[in-house]
């Protein structure tokens, strides 16, 4: 019985010396340091580039769009698509047979400046003055005979008491304000009728050029006055006036019927004024003789009629392939209308950079690029030619246009096709490179977590850094040796 006792207060003691043990075996486990993990690299020589990666369209390096600086029917073309042209090579001509004709007038003139003038040749040059003058006082009465029939017989019709203080239109306006605007056109037109009537009284005593000057300038203020009856009377239709068509066309007819007679006076008194200027002008030219004056005005217009004739030429003002010839022979062309093309064969990019990546990016800089067309193992070297001060916003976020131009010529670039550009803006060669995501930055350090030998734990140290590549790695330029293995992920 006590043997048993025994026994039985030994089993007890083990049970409580097992859970003792466990005990202390669980506080072990549980209170002791767990090692790192993490993942590492090693520090190591190698090449740290930063590069700016953009997209640019390909443009010709120069581009010329030509056009004739006057209108005319072109005559000649020496060009077609596709052709070498050098600077100066002409493109196109326009019937330039006036031109010339002015020119060998111009010329012929300051030819006969070196000789004097006979007397028969001044009597011929007065004949012909005075025979101007002459026929500028008749044009001026016959311009104000027709150009007061086109007001009282005509014009007047859409008036009641047209020549009086007060007229009044009295066909429908679309306002009331146009309808005082034209009632005091008719009332200024009585003022300029009386004074050209005054001013023909007068002719013996007025200077005939002035006497057509004005009579000219009176059938301009007519003219105004009656475009301005017409758009009123064009306007009409039987719904706003209460007139029947039958009545619309006989008062547009009648209205027309006074163009025609005012355009007819302009005609005669126009012809008169630039009868009597060449009359002058010659007189003048012939009575001046071969001063040196004479001599030099009338080289100046030798000159300007020469450059008139040049302009009836376009020609090209770089060397270069032509892209483009619309017109033909024998089309109008209007002045300033382009309708050839010469390109240089030389290409470049044009392509935007954000702010952010501005500053890092200099004229100068070489980059690789690659075009769609040929894919991205095909690579065709560029180079920065220029990058403009000012800003371009794109989509609200401001840009700077880079300008690179290729290195070296290709016939597999063509003008329009898409550029992905890698500037290289810095690099740094041989130098100590690790990740740059192995770095901490704050505001005062910038640290790596260096690997101790064991490999089992590391420890922050201080590090100076350098370049930032594009790739990921930054340049170490101080606090690592090659081949320190340095924290980049702890899990």
């Amino acid at each position: 019985m006590k043997k048993s006792h025994w026994r039985h207060l030994k089993n007890i003691w083990v049970i409580i010396g097992l859970i003792i043990v466990v005990i202390i075996a669980g506080y072990y486990l549980t209170h002791r340091s767990k090692a790192p993990i993490f993942e590492s690299t090693a520090a190591a020589i190698g090449d740290v580039i930063e590069q700016v990666s953009v997209t640019g369209t390909v443009s010709p390096v120069d581009k010329a769009d030509l056009a004739f600086e006057k209108s005319g029917v072109i005559s000649k073309i020496y060009v077609k698509v596709g052709d070498t042209v050098k600077a100066g090579d002409p493109i196109a001509t326009l019937d330039s047979a006036n031109d010339a004709a002015a020119l060998a007038s111009a010329q012929a003139t300051l030819a006969d400046l070196s000789r004097s003038l006979t007397p028969q040749e001044l009597a011929v040059q007065q004949t012909a003055l005075a025979n101007a003058e002459k026929d500028a006082l008749n044009a001026a009465h016959d311009g104000y005979v027709k150009a007061q029939g086109a007001i009282f017989n005509y014009t007047d019709t859409f008036f009641t008491n047209p020549q009086s203080a007060n007229p009044v239109i009295n066909v429908r306006t679309q306002s009331a304000n146009i309808q005082l605007a034209i009632d005091n056109e008719r009332v200024s037109i009585t003022d300029v009728l009386n004074q050209w009537s005054s001013e023909l009284a007068g002719a013996n005593s007025v200077d005939p050029v002035k006497l057509i000057d004005d009579a000219h300038s009176d059938l301009m203020t007519i003219k105004s006055f009656m475009n301005d009856l017409s758009a009123i009377v064009n306007d009409l239709n039987p719904g706003n006036s209460g007139l029947t068509q039958t009545q619309i066309d006989a008062v547009a007819a009648a209205m027309n019927n006074g163009l025609s007679a005012l355009n007819a006076a302009i005609d005669s008194v126009t012809a008169a004024q630039t009868e009597l200027s060449t009359a002058q002008s010659n007189y003048d030219l012939k009575l001046a003789g071969n001063s040196s004056q004479s001599i030099a005005a009338q080289a100046a217009k030798v000159a300007q009629a020469q450059a008139q004739l040049d302009e009836d030429t376009i020609t090209s003002p770089i060397d270069g392939i032509v892209t483009q010839e619309d017109p033909n022979v024998g089309e109008f062309a209007a002045a300033g209308q382009s309708g050839f093309s010469v390109q240089n064969s030389g290409f470049k990019v044009e392509a935007f950079v954000p702010e952010a990546d501005i500053a890092k990016v200099a004229v100068g800089d070489l980059a690789s690029s690659t075009l769609d067309a040929y894919g991205s193992y095909v690579d065709f070297p560029a180079k920065v030619t220029m990058i403009d001060p000012a800003e371009t916003v794109l989509e609200g976020v401001p840009t700077y246009k880079v300008t690179l131009q290729f290195v070296s010529p290709d016939a597999r670039i063509r003008s329009g096709m898409t550029a992905n550009l890698e500037i290289l803006t810095h690099e740094a060669a041989g130098v100590l490179e690790i990740p740059y995501r192995a770095i901490a930055v704050t505001a005062t350090s910038t640290t790596a977590r260096l690997v101790s030998k064991d490999g089992k734990s590391y420890k922050a140290v201080l590090i100076v850094t350098g370049l930032k590549g594009s790739d990921g790695t930054i340049e170490v330029v101080s606090g690592l040796n090659p081949g320190d293995k340095v924290v980049t992920y702890v899990k």
